[in-house]
């Protein structure tokens, strides 16, 4: 089982309620980049990583993915598991329920480049803890800095903050399963980790789109020709 690829885990789950109106009758995961729907992307990134063991973490219209991965993905391995509407923790213990081996989890509505092969690597130099995926912070403004008079000594346009952000990727081992029991929701169990520190991160340098709001989306048209190189 060690030398198994991880199984993957998509949470597609959300109602992408920023994106309204386009998400009314459509999952966050469906909404199209380039012709394309953003679940396309990640999967694909999974398959040409070596991943074909997947999992697709469902709620809202769950029936609209089904549908899409029916037709877009019908020769791959993977299982629809529709949980309803619940907490991120719900959706992965959902799934854990039938995964043997390793497995990956990562959000349904964030592109990312990142070389899962590396990331494998990277865990496996501490597996007793879990790994998430962080990627350097780009202030959307001019940050400014004061001194002691008010008077502005620096400005800096849209710069790359000191802070890292999470982009999910998370690597987990079948051991870890049960970690996720009586931990109330997603956020609990992440700072569990971290006050008894089972958590490390991986960090990200490559390109990473996440779409939330129709800015975001704007940019990620914009874009998506740097993800395909």
């Amino acid at each position: 089982m060690q030398n198994k690829m991880p199984s993957a885990v998509v949470l597609c789950g959300g109602e992408g309620m920023r994106l309204r109106p386009l998400t009314n009758n459509v999952p966050k995961p469906l909404i199209k980049i380039n012709k394309k729907p953003i679940l396309y992307y990640i999967i694909s990134h999974l398959l040409d990583s070596g991943i074909h063991d997947l999992y697709i973490a469902t709620g809202y219209r769950s029936n609209k993915i089904e549908d899409f991965m029916n037709k877009e993905f019908k020769g791959v391995t993977y299982k629809i598991v529709n949980s309803g509407k619940v907490d991120l923790l719900k959706r992965i213990k959902d799934c854990a329920n039938y995964i043997e081996n390793d497995f990956i989890v990562c959000y349904g509505d964030t592109i990312s480049n990142i070389n899962i092969k590396k990331l494998i690597r990277f865990h496996k130099t501490n597996s007793k803890k879990i790994t998430i995926t962080a990627y350097p912070l780009k202030s959307s403004f001019g940050v400014i800095n004061l001194n002691k008079y008010n008077s502005v000594i620096s400005f800096r346009e849209k710069p790359v903050l000191n802070e890292l952000i999470n982009i999910g990727y998370f690597y987990f081992n079948h051991s870890h399963i049960s970690l996720l029991n009586n931990r109330g929701n997603f956020l609990n169990f992440i700072n569990y980790l971290v006050k008894n520190n089972i958590l490390k991160s991986y960090i990200h340098k490559g390109i990473h789109i996440t779409i939330n709001t129709l800015a975001e989306l704007e940019y990620a048209n914009d874009n998506i020709a740097k993800l395909l190189k």
